[in-house]
């Protein structure tokens, strides 16, 4: 390992990532003491990111789940700290789509008149929506999790897909904040949706209960709507089963997407233009990991061709640009 100056770059590249994680969780607790700015703080999270997953790779299986649950921990407060920017929500642009795309009428609402159950009296279509809502808080971290225990050696890819995909969902939270439906409904953008969780919620959890989970969950950023990342983060495990090779991942997880497409729709908790965001997001996340893994592999693969074209291409140059010699006139 070459040295500078008697420090090796793996030590220099170490030391730098060491202070960008502990300037990151710096950034954290000023956030939550003395309110530092969002735009500041974000730039500072993703480069504490970068690094633990930088640094995660020198401390074997185990630092895979502690890069997966430390940009977790981040993720939770850049997703707290996208609505504090001031930038005006903007959620006319995504209402006005749905009304030309359908006709006049927005699904949530077209589902929750001809299906009922949000406002009063919830059914089974709004406990079995609620309940697939619910599940979200699992299902993608169980795909790193399944991935770590019992394929270990697709766990880095899996791990950096599925955290990829929620770091593109929450950029988009700062620049592009959006009020769900059942909050457009509130402020009077919308008519005929109601939030069905505020219904089934307190039927299933007791009210004392469900508004606590509300106050953790939901209100610290409440226009977080576009893109769905409930829709992106259960999407992308198709994306983990194409990687794993494993049909059934592939088929759990494109029906779940459906079944959470109906129940994000249904309860007003997201339209279609998010869901649809939410999966390019999750294509773009998958294709830029497994992407750039392939060109790597080729670039390794075709090193000595690539080798051998440098220096035909070079002789070339040098033959094609060689000056003739210098003629000597007799004296």
């Amino acid at each position: 390992m070459r040295r500078v100056q008697g420090i090796s770059r793996r030590e220099a590249i170490g030391a730098v990532c060491w202070a960008a994680l502990a300037l990151g969780l710096l950034a954290v607790v000023l956030r939550l003491t003395v309110s530092l700015d969002p735009v500041a703080f974000a730039p500072i999270c993703g480069l504490a990111v970068v690094a633990v997953f930088v640094l995660a790779r020198r401390w074997g299986d185990w630092g895979i789940l502690v890069a997966y649950i430390v940009a977790m921990g981040f993720f939770t407060q850049l997703r707290d700290a996208a609505d504090e920017t001031g930038l005006r929500v903007l959620t006319a642009y995504v209402i006005d789509w749905e009304l030309w795309m359908f006709a006049g009428v927005t699904p949530s609402a077209w589902l929750q008149e001809r299906i009922g159950g949000t406002s009063s009296a919830p059914g089974f279509p709004a406990f079995f929506s609620a309940i697939v809502h619910w599940t979200w808080f699992v299902f993608p971290h169980a795909a790193v999790l399944g991935a770590w225990l019992f394929v270990r050696r697709m766990a880095w890819r899996v791990t950096i897909i599925v955290a990829l995909t929620f770091y593109l969902g929450v950029l988009l939270y700062f620049t592009v904040p959006t009020a769900p439906p059942w909050m457009a409904a509130e402020q009077g953008l919308i008519d005929g949706i109601a939030r069905g969780m505020n219904v089934v919620g307190p039927a299933l959890l007791g009210v004392d209960f469900y508004n606590w989970a509300f106050i953790a969950m939901a209100e610290p950023n409440p226009t977080a709507a576009m893109p769905s990342l409930h829709f992106a983060a259960s999407f992308v495990v198709v994306g983990v089963g194409i990687v794993l090779r494993s049909r059934w991942v592939i088929a759990v997880a494109v029906l779940y997407s459906i079944a959470l497409t109906f129940s994000l729709v249904y309860l007003g908790e997201h339209y279609i233009a998010d869901i649809l965001a939410g999966g390019v997001v999750a294509f773009i996340a998958f294709a830029a990991v497994e992407g750039g893994r392939y060109v790597r592999a080729q670039i390794v693969l075709r090193r000595e061709q690539l080798t051998i074209s440098g220096q035909r291409v070079a002789q070339w140059l040098r033959e094609a640009l060689r000056l003739p010699p210098p003629r000597i006139e007799a004296g």
